[in-house]
């Protein structure tokens, strides 16, 4: 497996990832809109030549966000979002962030393990964040 940047070559295979990951995905020009973004820095994980995964980071100031982070269904397990991850915190340290934050559903028991490994905390809840299915976001907070 490979994390690197993310390029406009990619983002059709990142679109489809997207549609298959979220109720509510971007589209395919916001996703080719964000790759233009100055404050913005996305990565892919590519395994035998296929992208399984990425993640999106938006850096204002010294602060950072976690935009969107997603893995394939079919190699789920493996690794491969802790690996994104960490790409995302060596970024946010390069770029010399004092915080990071993210919105999780409350639900996504694997996603809230992973943060807490690396460091982020649950500081705040926001009611009915998401949509389909409605469900309230646990915000968090890491200091890399």
């Amino acid at each position: 497996m490979v994390i690197r940047k993310m390029t406009l070559e990619d983002i059709e295979a990142v679109y489809e990832l997207s549609t298959a990951c979220f109720s509510e995905p971007w589209s395919l020009e916001s996703i080719k809109k964000e790759l233009e973004n100055t404050v913005a820095s996305y990565f892919v994980a590519e395994k035998e030549h296929q992208i399984v995964g990425y993640i999106g980071l938006w850096h204002v100031m010294d602060e950072g966000e976690v935009i969107n982070i997603a893995v394939s269904h079919t190699v789920r397990r493996q690794g491969i979002g802790e690996a994104l991850l960490k790409q995302l915190l060596e970024t946010a340290k390069e770029k010399v962030l004092e915080v990071i934050h993210l919105e999780v559903r409350q639900s996504n028991e694997a996603a809230l393990k992973l943060y807490e490994k690396h460091g982020f905390k649950a500081i705040a809840t926001r009611k009915g964040y998401y949509h389909k299915p409605l469900e309230d976001a646990v915000i968090m907070e890491c200091r890399p």
